[in-house]
């Protein structure tokens, strides 16, 4: 790699094996079901629609997070355990301008010059979700009457601005937050650290969430957050946590 080079050179980090660490961490956590909460982030049109999403997932990924997480909800709903999404619309008003005022500096940039962020297609950069657009419409299989909506998320952090905190830990009065939703690298992993830093315990379901940035940047999410903030687990394991061996029928 060149001194003046502003890309690290990958191949050359040695990935250090974590699965023990994981495993003996995954081995201790145990959930109480009357303590816990079900927080879904921006599970919107605009990532797991193909014909009308701006920037979605890989057609596979968004078809094993839509059903994983659809059996995930069930559970819970059967379980009385609470239900809350929280995903972005903006005002008209917030998208005035050449570009995005409401969307964060990084995505404007990349609006500016064109550039996609997503590998398996062109990311569209057109008004991002504004209210009552088909793109900011949640996926329909995925929302009961009896779920809790935070519809005015701003940023990647879905506690930034919003009354996340508030309905988790005074209304529902839990703290232990099991999150599914997009991207894993942006706004799963935001949102997942903040959790954290609010004394929450964060447990990411990896077959319930994805990225619009593929495969790797999906992982490499999941593992960040396995090695130092959270418990990431796949949907049978949760549901051996919660002491069912299938979702309920």
């Amino acid at each position: 790699m060149r001194e003046d080079s502003t890309t690290p050179d990958v191949s050359a980090i040695q990935l250090i094996d974590r699965s023990g660490f994981k495993s003996a961490m995954n081995s201790q956590l145990e959930l109480d079901p009357s303590r816990t909460a079900v927080v879904t982030i921006d599970l919107q049109r605009k990532y797991l629609d193909q014909e009308i999403g701006q920037s979605p997932v890989p057609v596979a990924d968004g078809a094993r997070i839509i059903a994983s997480t659809a059996s995930l909800l069930d559970v819970a709903r059967r379980m009385d355990i609470p239900i809350v999404h929280a995903y972005v619309t903006r005002r008209r008003r917030e998208l005035d301008g050449p570009y995005p005022r409401g969307v964060l500096p990084y995505i404007r940039a990349a609006a500016a010059i064109g550039a996609s962020q997503t590998p398996h297609r062109h990311t569209s950069y057109e008004p991002d979700r504004v209210i009552g657009s088909p793109q900011s419409e949640m996926v329909g299989a995925l929302v009961d009457d009896r779920d809790l909506h935070v519809a005015n998320k701003k940023s990647w952090d879905s506690f930034q601005y919003t009354d996340l905190e508030f309905l988790l830990a005074t209304t529902l009065h839990v703290d232990t937050v099991v999150v599914a939703g997009i991207n894993t690298d942006t706004c799963v992993y935001s949102t997942v650290f903040a959790a954290a830093n609010r004394g929450f315990r964060p447990v990411v379901v990896s077959d319930c969430v994805g990225s619009m940035r593929g495969a790797d940047c999906h992982l490499m999410a999941l593992e960040l957050m396995s090695r130092s903030i959270a418990w990431v687990l796949s949907l049978d394991q949760l549901f051996e946590k919660l002491q069912i061996s299938q979702p309920m029928e």
